[in-house]
């Protein structure tokens, strides 16, 4: 028969095995990606569909052109090849793979002996399963996935170990959808000539997202890419006044939320012009709608706000990597527990009236009461989030027969850090690590007791994510007003306990 007689697919496969077989062994050599690796959990290819692309050098796409003709078939599996142009810098391929089996693909630690599984095998490190529901992508901690996630925007963390880190898309459909109307504006359709930028506020990392999260909730809807200023550092990967004197204390030379966190936009860095510094003040523009697919979305919705939240502060690989590290050894809870997050610090200095108090540790434990948190009959156990150092003393010396869990570093005592001073270890890596570890941690709580803050607004709504509304939730300043120039006077709140040493010893034998 001739080849150009054969229709089955069968007879296709036949006729090309020859040809298709060092082709593909070239391929392969050229595409620089793990193999691929499984886990216990039931995995299906995430290259399907549109989801799918693999991003090729330009030295690959000519040995595809070469044989893009071939239809390549092996046993179950069909893979449809299609070459999409993407900014005229560099070509994709698509791979739909209709039928798996882990069996036939996978074998031998990842690897595969038989033409196309070993092209599938060498593309990504993906495991098939027979569970059409459960999802995943997993990398090995030794190969940075941030280009892939950057460009799969509707896909979020699922689950590490060890050795590996694991992807999975994102099942609710509205999250889906508004990530990827900001990937579009950011990154497809980013005009770059109509770009508009925001300086990094440098003040707690609840307020400081806050600004980012209302420049990103922006672009999307007037459809112009939005990017940070690079007018001077962010003081979490800097510190404030250290990139004049002594930029070796960097966390990265662009001292910027880019030494953590994935790129927001294609668009470059730069200044902010006149007309940027009145669309980022225009707060009321925050509350116009946001429309995608007929679907409204509302900034200030707390849903839609920690979805942009958590969008804004995807954690390149290796930061993933410490918090999980981080996570294992010094953010084991004792459960059920509660939250309870004590703010200090420079609170008292906010001018113009918006000085916050101080609130003791007592007025906590009775705020909790009020909800039940903390009843006659219960021991508590409290992960006590604070950046007083004194507040550590004070719980363990009023309250000694309450289990207290927190996070042993350095803090500053009362407001000695001074104004807007947030990273007292100066280790930059180290605070950011500890500010992710914190929001990953509380969840673990079911029940939290705080005051005003950007911050424990982040760690509420990462509770409510896991909880619903099955989260206890108590309020210090209930019926208190919050902002007040006479709040300085509650300094005195804040006082050292010298016995804080023995008080953390006679704990650490407890446990």
């Amino acid at each position: 028969m001739n080849e150009s007689d054969c229709r089955s697919q069968n007879c296709k496969m036949e006729s090309i095995r020859r040809n298709v077989a060092d082709v593909l062994r070239i391929l392969a050599d050229q595409i620089d990606v793990p193999r691929p690796e499984y886990s216990s959990n039931n995995v299906r290819s995430p290259f399907h569909g549109n989801d799918a692309k693999v991003v090729l050098s330009r030295r690959v796409v000519l040995l595809l052109v070469i044989i893009s003709s071939f239809a390549v078939l092996q046993h179950n599996i069909v893979h449809q090849l299609r070459f999409l142009y993407s900014d005229g810098l560099r070509m994709q391929l698509e791979y739909e793979i209709t039928k798996g089996s882990k069996s036939d693909i996978i074998a031998n630690n990842g690897t595969t002996d038989t033409g196309s599984s070993q092209l599938v095998a060498n593309l990504a490190t993906t495991i098939f399963g027979d569970n059409t529901t459960d999802k995943f992508v997993c990398w090995p901690w030794s190969y940075s996935s941030d280009e892939w996630w950057t460009h799969h925007p509707t896909w979020k963390r699922s689950h590490a170990n060890d050795t590996h880190h694991c992807y999975e898309e994102i099942q609710n459909e509205r999250q889906a959808a508004l990530y990827q109307a900001i990937y579009d504006v950011q990154f497809r359709h980013a005009d770059c000539q109509n770009v508009f930028r925001r300086h990094m506020w440098s003040s707690g990392m609840g307020a400081d997202f806050l600004n980012v999260n209302r420049g990103l909730y922006q672009a999307a809807q007037f459809q112009r890419p939005f990017q940070i200023s690079d007018y001077y550092p962010w003081h979490y990967a800097a510190g404030k006044g250290e990139y004049l004197a002594n930029k070796t204390m960097a966390a990265c030379p662009s001292r910027d939320i880019y030494c953590f966190f994935l790129p927001l936009t294609k668009c470059p860095v730069g200044e902010v012009s006149s007309e940027n510094e009145t669309l980022s003040n225009a707060f009321h523009l925050d509350e116009t709608p946001l429309t995608v697919h007929n679907d409204t979305y509302l900034i200030w919705d707390p849903a839609v706000y920690q979805w942009v939240f958590e969008y804004a502060t995807r954690p390149q690989t290796w930061l993933w990597q410490k918090v999980y590290e981080f996570q294992q050894t010094r953010s084991n809870l004792t459960t059920p527990c509660m939250v309870m997050h004590v703010r200090r610090s420079d609170v008292l200095h906010h001018s113009s009236g918006f000085a916050r108090r101080y609130f003791s540790i007592a007025e906590y434990v009775n705020a909790s009461q009020r909800t039940n948190m903390i009843t006659q009959e219960t021991v508590p156990n409290i992960f006590l989030i604070t950046d007083d150092a004194n507040a550590i003393g004070e719980a363990l010396t009023e309250f000694p027969t309450f289990n207290w869990m927190y996070i042993r570093r350095k803090r500053y005592k009362a407001d000695e850090g001074g104004w807007e001073q947030q990273t007292p270890s100066q280790d930059y890596v180290f605070e950011m690590t500890t500010l992710l570890s914190i929001l990953e941690t509380a969840p673990q709580c079911s029940a939290i007791v705080y005051g005003q803050s950007n911050f424990a607004d982040l760690v509420v709504q990462s509770m409510r994510s896991k909880h619903g509304t099955n989260l206890t939730v108590a309020r210090v300043d209930e019926g208190i007003k919050v902002f007040d120039e006479a709040n300085s006077k509650f300094r005195n709140v804040s006082k050292e306990y010298p016995q804080l040493k023995e008080q953390e010893e006679r704990l650490r034998r407890r446990a």
